[in-house]
C-alpha cells in the first residue's frame, strides 16, 4: 500500500473513531447530571483524568522512542489557555443541567466563527490584511451572518420532549453559547502559543493545561459528593475522562497530522451528528426543523470559516482549532 495511502487511512480510522468518542460525551454528561451528579465535579474529573491519560501516552511514547520527556514553558498563553479552558468546563457542564446535549454541541460548533471574529477584534491588524483581499471582507461577514443565525434557530428550537422544559432549555442555552465564548479563546491562545514556541510538544502541553484547568474548577466542585457516586457512575467518569478526554485528543492529533483541513472538518463535524444520533436513541430526544436547520447553519459555517483561516491565516491553523491537544469539550 502506497505511503499517501496509508497516511489517509490512518488520519481517517483516528479522526472517525475520536469523533465517536466526542459524539456520545455529552449524552453521557447529561445522563450523569439526571442521576444527581454535580455537573462541576464531572467536569473536574474529566480533565484530571484526560490530563494523566495525555502524560501517560506521552510519557510512555517518549520512552518507546528513547526521548526526553518533553518540558513546557509556561508564558501567559499559556495560562490564558487554562483559564479560558476552565471557564469553558464550567460553563459547558453547568448548561448541561438545564439544556440537551444536541443544543450544547451544536452551539459549541460555532466556537470556529466566533474564533474568527475575536482574531480581528484582538488582532486588529489582521483587519487591514483583509483590505489586501477584495472579496474576503463579504465572504467573512457571510459566514458570521449564517453561522448567527443557525446559533439563533438552536436558541428557539422548542425542546419537544418530557425530559426538559423549554424555560429551562433557553437558560442552558445561553449558558452554552457562552461556553462557546469561552472556547474561541481556548483557540486563540493556543495559536500564539504555538507561534511563540513552535517547538513544545502539544500533547505534553495539553496535559499540563488540561490539569491546570481541573485546579482552577476545584472551588466550585461539590467534593463532598465523591462520597456519593456510584460504582457505575465511576465507571462512566472514568469512561468519559480516559476515552472522551485523553484518546479522543491523542486520536485527533494523529489525524490532524495526516488529513487536510476540509476532511478534518468534515469529520469533526460527525461529532454533532453522532451527538444528536445517541441523544435521539438513548434520551429521546424528537428532532424538529429548527435544530435541524439550525445544526446545519453553524455546522456549515464552521467548515467554511476553517478553510478561510488555512487559506489564508487569519486567526489561527487548521489544526489548533480542531485539534482539542493543540488547545479540546465537550
Amino acid at each position: 500500500m502506497p505511503s499517501e495511502r496509508k497516511k489517509l487511512l490512518r488520519g481517517y480510522a483516528c479522526g472517525i473513531s475520536a469523533a465517536l468518542l466526542w459524539g456520545f460525551h455529552a449524552v453521557l454528561i447529561r445522563v450523569l447530571i439526571k442521576q444527581g451528579v454535580d455537573p462541576f465535579l464531572i467536569g473536574a474529573l474529566r480533565l484530571f483524568i484526560g490530563s494523566t491519560t495525555l502524560a501517560v501516552l506521552v510519557g510512555g511514547f517518549s520512552v518507546l522512542k528513547r526521548k526526553k520527556i518533553p518540558s513546557i514553558r509556561y508564558s501567559k498563553f499559556f495560562w490564558f489557555i487554562a483559564f479560558s479552558l476552565a471557564a469553558n468546563f464550567l460553563l459547558f457542564h453547568k448548561g448541561m443541567e438545564f439544556t440537551t446535549a444536541s443544543d450544547a454541541i451544536l452551539l459549541e460548533a460555532f466556537s470556529p466563527v466566533m474564533g474568527l471574529v475575536l482574531a480581528m477584534v484582538f488582532f486588529p491588524l489582521r483587519i487591514d490584511y483583509l483590505m489586501k483581499h477584495p472579496g474576503l471582507p463579504q465572504k467573512i461577514i457571510l459566514i458570521i451572518v449564517l453561522g448567527s443565525i443557525g446559533s439563533a434557530f438552536i436558541l428557539m428550537n422548542d425542546a419537544q420532549n418530557l425530559f426538559i422544559t423549554n424555560e429551562a432549555k433557553f437558560t442552558g442555552d445561553m449558558i452554552e453559547f457562552a461556553a462557546m465564548f469561552a472556547w474561541a479563546l481556548v483557540m486563540l491562545s493556543v495559536h500564539e502559543y504555538q507561534k511563540r514556541d513552535p517547538n513544545q510538544n502539544s500533547l505534553a502541553v495539553a496535559a499540563q493545561y488540561l490539569f491546570v484547568g481541573g485546579v482552577i474548577m476545584m472551588p466550585f466542585v461539590e467534593w463532598t459528593q465523591l462520597a456519593a457516586i456510584t460504582q457505575t457512575q465511576w465507571m462512566w467518569i472514568f469512561v468519559l475522562g480516559v476515552f472522551s478526554t485523553g484518546i479522543a485528543y491523542f486520536l485527533w492529533h494523529i489525524a490532524s497530522n495526516n488529513l487536510d483541513v476540509f476532511p478534518l472538518m468534515t469529520i469533526f463535524n460527525f461529532v454533532s451528528v453522532f451527538n444528536v444520533t445517541m441523544e435521539t436513541i438513548v434520551l429521546g430526544l424528537k428532532l424538529s426543523w429548527k435544530l435541524l436547520l439550525g445544526g446545519l447553519l453553524v455546522l456549515y459555517a464552521a467548515v467554511k470559516a476553517e478553510m478561510i483561516n488555512a487559506k489564508y491565516k487569519i486567526g489561527y491553523t487548521a489544526e489548533a482549532t480542531t485539534d482539542p491537544q493543540k488547545m479540546p469539550e465537550k
